[in-house]
């Protein structure tokens, strides 16, 4: 299934868990441009909280999505659908409505097992707006088959678009995870995403295998930012499509914004990291590396951006 599978970036929305949500407006435009020159389809740009607009809308705009913030974003995203993330709580089927009009292409909500009908007024609203729905199962390590098979049913039922598996707590195995999309798939028809958390390192592995049993929308973020253990790694993901799926994505851009963005987070080894990353799909021993980076420090991403098999 890695042919289907549409990588969404969550670095701006769930790695605002680990700066307080404090992307400055050029730090944003920045990592969505990144995604648009990757050609990573789908840019979650923060959180959908109105109220809060006037408190927070110039110091942490992710952290509310103000009108100004989503316009600017929208004029740099080309190639890349802007996507927010709205609580029930914090927002109204009315907030939702608005959203064509800033740019906005898809919405999200997470819920439990127990509140997914209430989402029933977010769908139309979206879908009157023409966005695209998803609604996030969180913390699904903690639930029952019984409860996940419900979910996936009642997901169709409200015509949800997108219905995501969240490893919230990034607790999952691959068997396990293996386990929940036979199971949804024997649910329901709608299209299936995974949010993986990499707290036990099983972030990469467990998508695969989300990936081989239906998930066609995949998250993931620069470097791996985000709350708790972190995300799976994009340049992990695109670099693995790239040269086992032959997907046309460039790693690149993500590496060189990774590098100039995250390094108060994330340390200074950003990119040691991601020619790991690449040597490693490209199985090179480190002559090889040295070699190809004495030549241009970014040529080991241009090979496996133009590597569709490797040995």
């Amino acid at each position: 299934m890695a042919d289907q599978t549409n990588l969404l970036d969550v670095t701006i929305r769930d790695g605002g868990y680990v700066n307080g949500h404090s992307w400055t407006v050029a730090q944003a435009t920045r990592l969505i441009t990144a995604c648009g020159a990757a050609g990573v389809p789908y840019a979650e740009v923060g959180y959908l909280r109105p109220d809060r607009h006037a408190v927070d809308g110039d110091r942490a705009p992710s952290a509310s999505c103000p009108p100004g913030y989503l316009e600017r974003a929208a004029e740099v995203a080309v190639g890349t659908d802007l996507v927010v993330m709205a609580h029930a709580k914090d927002a109204t089927p009315k907030d939702l409505a608005r959203l064509a009009g800033s740019g906005v292409r898809m919405v999200r909500m997470p819920t439990r097992p127990d509140r997914l009908a209430d989402l029933a007024p977010y769908v139309d609203a979206a879908h009157g707006a023409g966005l695209t729905f998803a609604a996030n199962l969180i913390r699904v390590s903690k639930l029952s088959e019984h409860e996940v098979a419900a979910a996936a049913k009642a997901v169709e039922e409200l015509s949800v678009d997108i219905f995501y598996l969240a490893d919230s707590n990034g607790s999952l195995f691959p068997e396990e995870v293996g386990r929940l999309f036979r199971l949804v798939r024997e649910n329901t028809g709608t299209a299936l995403g995974f949010h993986p958390h990499d707290g036990i390192s099983m972030g990469f592995a467990n998508s695969l295998t989300a990936m081989r049993l239906g998930a066609t929308y995949i998250d993931a973020s620069l470097s791996g930012m985000g709350k708790g253990g972190g995300n799976l790694s994009l340049q992990l993901i695109t670099g693995y499509l790239c040269s086992r799926a032959q997907r046309k994505f460039s790693v690149a851009p993500l590496v060189e914004t990774a590098a100039g963005i995250l390094p108060p987070w994330k340390g200074d080894q950003i990119v040691s990291q991601c020619e790991s990353i690449a040597s490693g799909l490209l199985d090179l021993n480190m002559e090889d590396l040295a070699e190809i980076r004495a030549m241009d420090p970014n040529e080991v991403f241009s090979i496996l951006e133009r590597t569709s098999t490797v040995h």
